[in-house]
């Protein structure tokens, strides 16, 4: 009787027959390889970049300091000392940054491509080979025992098979056979009263074997009793030193600190006032004062 068995997958179906002497199925194949990957798809279009924010506005400007007081012109007459500069002011304090604009809003991001075709189905793998035979059945119950059968006529008489430890003589009747178990020699059939010349019945040495396949290990056997410890053994010379090992990456360097605000412009001071003119001068016009200084 022969069984088809039909194996159904993706690819067209496939017939494979097994016969009573045929062992089981091999192994699947091995997959074919795989398609080439099709074309991928065109990348979106990006967004429109945000608008920027809106400049803050400007801080303030520190106040300007008063002026000094003008001193009085004193009489003309004679060049009177240069008066002292008056001391310079402190510089006002800066004023405060401007506030920062809003971020702009972030573009739409742009739509995903579309995706490619898939590429074609690989070829299918070869059929493995056939797996070896499979173990012989279990033996089956022993059947019932049938009725015993009548008694049959008595046959001719049989013949022995003799054995001894030297060559035969007048043993056995016509039909038998003899081993000598010494010699390893069996004489027979005797015949006409005769016994005839023996054979040899182990050959010449025949040429050794190949090695048989090694057996399953066999058990774990007991543990057998702990040996006596024996003596240390002198200190081995020290090894050579290790390379050194290659230096590890530098770490990623930290994120920048933010920068401090910048602080307020200072108030601009007040100028000095002008020096005092000399006593017993004769007036003269301011432009000239300015020039003798």
């Amino acid at each position: 009787m022969t069984t088809i068995i039909v194996i159904e997958n993706i690819t067209p179906q496939v017939a494979v027959e097994f016969s009573q002497d045929q062992g089981p199925q091999g192994g699947v194949g091995a997959t074919g390889p795989t398609g080439p990957t099709g074309p991928v798809g065109s990348v979106g279009a990006t967004g429109p970049t945000g608008p920027t924010g809106a400049t803050g506005a400007t801080g303030t400007t520190g106040a300007t300091g008063a002026t000094g007081n003008t001193g009085p012109t004193g009489p003309t007459g004679a060049t009177g000392p240069t008066g002292t500069t008056g001391s310079t002011g402190p510089t006002g304090a800066t004023g405060p940054t401007g506030v920062t604009g809003a971020t702009g809003p972030t573009g739409v991001t742009g739509a995903t491509g579309n995706t490619g075709p898939t590429g074609p189905t690989g070829a299918t793998g070869t059929t493995g080979a056939t797996g070896p035979s499979g173990p012989a059945g279990a033996t089956g119950p022993t059947g019932a025992t049938g009725p015993v059968g009548s008694t049959g006529a008595t046959g001719a008489q049989g013949y022995s098979v003799l054995n001894g430890t030297v060559d035969p003589t007048t043993e056995g009747v016509n039909g038998d056979f003899y081993i000598n178990t010494v010699s390893n020699k069996i004489f027979g059939p005797k015949a006409a009263g005769v016994w005839p010349a023996g054979v040899n019945l182990i050959g010449p040495t025949g040429a050794t074997g190949p090695a048989g396949a090694t057996g399953p290990q066999g058990a774990t056997g007991d543990v057998g009793p702990t040996g006596v410890t024996g003596a240390t053994g002198p200190a081995g010379a020290t090894g050579p030193a290790g390379a050194t090992g290659t230096t590890g990456a530098t770490g990623p360097a930290g994120a920048v600190g933010a920068t401090g605000p910048t602080g307020p412009t200072g108030l601009t001071g007040a100028t000095g006032p002008t020096g005092a003119s000399g006593t017993n001068a004769t007036a003269l016009p301011d432009i000239l004062m300015l020039g003798g200084m």
